[in-house]
């Protein structure tokens, strides 16, 4: 089946680290990377993308792994994260992109099509969009959809819509998978994808 694939790299990031804590206990957790070869894989495994979008924040240094997921034939869009007034900086825009990319898609691609996020961010953004809506507007228009999150980082609302959508949605778990899609730097490497 068709399918448009999503990732928000930032929250799929954050989970992997996150979830080392359960599932890899005393490895520091800031040494903890994903292994972007087996995710896309896994996340694209049974499909035929149509679409494939990774979107995030330009820390300093991840250049390789930007020009690596281009190279797999995501578009990859990247925003600098945005200082604020006590020092720290945080994104902004990265999941109102997704969000947009994602309407487009709807839009553009008639049913039966498969819209997969990599996220577990269910909540509405500082300007009123959410990956929420935008499962709600794949339903409605007869689309399947699937859902890779982190245990630790899935939204309630993801779980309410999928016990209402009659099978058209799924939530899949990368805990499951973690061995295989993440390894330590100057520890663990990655085991092979099942």
């Amino acid at each position: 089946m068709d399918a448009h694939v999503f990732v928000d790299n930032s929250n799929i990031f954050k989970g992997a680290r996150r979830a080392s804590q359960a599932l890899e206990p005393g490895v520091d957790r800031v040494a903890v990377r994903l292994y972007y070869r087996n995710f896309f894989e896994l996340i694209e495994r049974g499909y035929r993308p149509q679409t494939k979008v990774l979107a995030g924040s330009v820390p300093p240094g991840n250049d390789d792994l930007w020009q690596y997921a281009r190279d797999c034939g995501y578009g990859t869009d990247l925003l600098r994260r945005v200082d604020l007034i006590d020092g720290n900086q945080r994104e902004q825009g990265v999941d109102e992109i997704l969000h947009l990319k994602i309407a487009h898609a709807l839009l553009d691609f008639d049913p039966p099509q498969t819209l997969v996020i990599a996220t577990g961010d269910a909540a509405t953004s500082e300007f009123g969009t959410s990956f929420r809506e935008e499962v709600t507007r794949a339903l409605r228009r007869g689309w399947n959809v699937c859902i890779w999150s982190w245990r630790e980082q899935i939204g309630r609302a993801f779980v309410q819509q999928m016990e209402h959508a009659r099978g058209a949605m799924t939530i899949c778990y990368l805990n499951d998978y973690y061995h295989e899609i993440t390894f330590v730097t100057g520890g663990r490497v990655v085991e092979r994808l099942r």
